[in-house]
């Protein structure tokens, strides 16, 4: 718990700056206004927050913040939930272009950040990589096709 509390202060000003950026870039896309992107990327922060303590008090040290933020998001989005229309109504007027882009970013300072690390991997490390991020998106698209055919 007391890393946590050392923790926390840093991932709330993570959140913050994502908050603003998200809801920057979902208003300059041009389909939501910008109270609705920040009451959603708000929701999506708290349900990070509460699986990030979750991975702290839960004794399985195993399980990452990660999986912890997917099984809080899963059983609040869940026709179970009785806040799931809420949330949903909200996300759902997040754009993922708007995500993507802050993420790319984001990806653009670490390596930028970490530079002679990226380059230590060497170039057999970038074409896994590459392969790596093809095959995903191939069998993420692949899967995604055959639930839309089976439901």
């Amino acid at each position: 718990m007391k890393e946590f509390k050392l923790k926390i202060i840093d991932i709330l000003k993570a959140l913050s700056i994502s908050i603003v950026a998200f809801s920057i870039c979902n208003v300059l896309i041009g389909e939501f206004n910008i109270a609705d992107s920040i009451i959603s990327m708000i929701i999506l922060s708290i349900i990070c927050v509460i699986g990030y303590f979750l991975s702290f008090i839960v004794p399985l040290k195993k399980i990452s913040p990660v999986l912890w933020i997917s099984i809080i998001a899963i059983l609040i989005a869940s026709p179970i939930s009785p806040i799931s229309r809420i949330v949903i109504g909200y996300v759902d007027k997040l754009s993922i272009n708007a995500i993507v882009t802050v993420i790319l970013a984001y990806t653009g300072v670490i390596i930028g950040k970490d530079w002679n690390k990226f380059k230590a991997v060497g170039i057999k490390g970038v074409v896994v990589s590459i392969f790596v991020i093809i095959g995903t998106f191939l069998i993420s698209s692949l899967m995604g096709d055959f639930f839309m055919k089976v439901f």
